[in-house]
């Protein structure tokens, strides 16, 4: 017949199973924290990766006329730095009935977040209400889309040639934040974000429509 278990073994035998648990449970807890982070990591990523995108593609469908000079194909006209562009570009659907071509106006521009507090943006696109859009100063912007929220800074950057409308190079930042730290923004728009809670993305756009090449 077996000897029973005496009571110190039983506590000895708890022991050691209570501190595998809490090993086990502290592992399990990080596991979550580190896949939490990851997903969350991933969901901006692809918010960014949308929005530049987009943006990328409405540049380099521009529509250009080398034989116009009295047609603005994009805004601002000079370089530095801005956080709003228009681009008078080339859809693949018509955004509205009066258009008979793809061509229309788009304006991208940063909006505030109505409940995020000053620091947080949203980044908005709309496109011109006139039908066909060839000359970009001339285009009545409305239906206004919001195309990526939890925005810290955006900015676009120019390069022009010497008497071009068109610039050769554009050069898109866009910083965000993730949903996580969105969502605490704006249950308290007072709370300051951290650095660390930021991503920053870049893309360069080159346009060649044989306008004069900047020399950068």
């Amino acid at each position: 017949m077996r000897k029973p278990f005496t009571l110190v073994e039983v506590l000895i035998a708890m022991s050691v199973l209570s501190v595998f648990l809490l090993g086990l449970m502290q592992f399990y807890t990080s596991t979550e924290t580190v896949l939490s982070s990851g997903i969350e990591r991933t969901e901006m990523f692809e918010r960014a990766r949308i929005a530049m995108d987009m943006m990328a593609n409405d540049l380099t469908c521009v529509y250009y006329s080398q034989t116009d000079d009295d047609l603005t194909p994009f805004l601002p006209k000079s370089e530095g730095k801005s956080n709003t562009f228009s681009v008078a570009t080339v859809r693949p659907e018509k955004l509205n009935k009066k258009a008979k071509t793809g061509i229309v106006g788009v304006k991208y521009e940063l909006k505030p977040d109505k409940t995020g507090g000053s620091d947080v943006k949203r980044l908005v696109y709309s496109y011109d209400t006139n039908g066909d859009t060839f000359d970009i100063e001339k285009s009545s912007f409305g239906n206004e889309t919001e195309l990526v929220e939890g925005v810290t800074d955006f900015s676009v950057r120019p390069y022009f040639g010497t008497g071009s409308t068109l610039p050769g190079l554009v050069v898109i930042r866009l910083e965000l934040i993730d949903s996580k730290t969105l969502k605490r923004k704006r249950a308290n728009s007072s709370m300051k974000i951290d650095d660390s809670n930021k991503r920053e993305f870049r893309r360069m756009v080159v346009i060649d429509r044989g306008q004069p090449k900047p020399k950068l």
